[in-house]
């Protein structure tokens, strides 16, 4: 596996590399690697991360590069026709357009407030992001990169999903607890399902009819029928869910629940947990591998990204940006693995090599402060402003937020 990239600094200008240019401490690879496999060094900066061996089987992934996009970049797809990658960022609430050739950004395109989720329509070449603080879909002509509509729906859009064969896109409103339903080629909601609290990340399933919304702050799954427009299930998940991804032959949901550190398997057509399959640290995005035997999951809290088997087999980990979100497999070159990196501002583009499970699969192994004594904390109470001292709980659950910390 070649050096990973140093950790990039929030900030500071990050360097653009093409495939075909030598990069210190980052070797041109062949399929025969001559060295031996590297440990991921520490990820998180102040403080110790999780450390993985990767055993002996050879290079898992290549690094190509790693783009300069935006500030806090959350979505990312590809067109299929151009295969241009689009990179919504939130905080530059703009569309970054990357070359998937040269690997640069050649425009931003202004949209609504703090874009998070994208989808592409290949039929009519538009692309479509999520805005939250604008409460409003924005639709992109690709090929003049201008907004021809705005779509309103809920309050603070967090989720996209497009069903071409419906020719709709589904919406989920975190703070609205609703999904929004969007005719894709007439530009408008066409209908607002009652989801739960938190609705967000959606997928849906044409075969069976069914689309998939994973509420956040209700920690459940709401599962509503494509004709009706009505929930037909709703199903309890572990903390925090926030992607999801199907898997079309099998009909199974994987969703990633951010908070608990899990994916969870759901048999889509019963709507029955068939597994939770841990993950290393705050998994945010999901996508399921077009080799239809994989997941690529990103990380937030690690700062890789999980190859996993349908079963939960960690096949290897990569080192991408600082704070990984979105993650999305490029159509137009298989195993190629595009990762939207929120705390560094840029776009991770990497090969899995991996042709079929490994002989010897990542190592788990525990932070390395489990089983230590928690150390003394001190955090300002939100509403008084005063410090309180977390030893105040011991030996009680509680949460401390440390999203978007950065």
């Amino acid at each position: 596996m070649p050096a990973p990239l140093d950790e990039p600094r929030k900030n500071e200008p990050q360097e653009t590399h093409r495939q075909d240019e030598p990069q210190e401490g980052l070797p041109l690879l062949d399929d025969t690697p001559e060295t031996a496999p590297q440990e991921l060094p520490t990820v998180l900066d102040g403080g110790p991360s999780c450390q993985v061996d990767l055993g002996g089987e050879g290079w898992a992934y290549r690094v190509v590069g790693e783009v300069e996009v935006g500030l806090d970049p959350e979505g990312v797809a590809v067109h299929r026709s151009t295969g241009q990658i689009y990179v919504a960022c939130s905080r530059s609430n703009a569309l970054a357009v990357v070359d998937p050739e040269e690997l640069r950004v050649i425009e931003m395109i202004p949209v609504g407030g703090e874009p998070i989720d994208i989808v592409v329509d290949d039929q009519t070449g538009r692309v479509f992001t999520a805005d939250a603080r604008s409460d409003q879909v924005s639709a992109i002509d690709a090929a003049t990169g201008q907004v021809v509509a705005t779509i309103a729906v809920g309050s603070y859009p967090a989720g996209l999903c497009i069903d071409t064969q419906g020719r709709r896109i589904y919406c989920g409103d975190a703070a609205g607890s609703t999904m929004s339903v969007i005719d894709v080629d007439r530009l408008e909601r066409i209908g607002v399902v009652e989801a739960e609290l938190g609705a967000g990340a959606v997928a849906v399933d044409p075969d069976a009819g069914r689309v998939y919304c994973v509420n956040f702050i209700a920690s459940s799954l709401s599962v509503i029928d494509t004709q009706t427009l009505e929930v037909t299930a709703r199903l309890s998940l572990p903390a925090g869910p926030c992607a999801i991804g199907l898997h079309r032959t099998s009909g199974d949901v994987f969703i990633a629940d951010s908070l608990a550190s899990t994916i969870t398997r759901v048999d889509g057509r019963r709507v029955e947990k068939r597994a939770e399959m841990a993950v290393p640290n705050a998994p945010v995005g999901l996508t399921v591998g077009s080799r239809d035997d994989r997941l690529y999951v990103g990380n937030r809290g690690d700062g890789t990204v999980s190859v996993m088997g349908l079963d939960g087999t960690e096949w290897s980990r990569i080192r991408v940006g600082s704070a990984p979100g979105g993650v999305c497999e490029d159509p137009l070159r298989p195993g190629r693995i595009l990762v939207a990196n929120a705390g560094s501002g840029t776009l991770s583009v990497v090969d899995d090599l991996l042709t079929g499970p490994p002989a010897v699969p990542v190592a788990r192994r525990d932070h390395p402060m489990v089983g230590s004594k928690m150390p003394r904390l001190s955090l300002p109470d939100l509403w008084t402003k005063e410090l309180r001292d977390l030893g105040e709980w011991a030996g009680r659950k509680y949460v401390v937020n440390v999203f978007a910390s950065w």
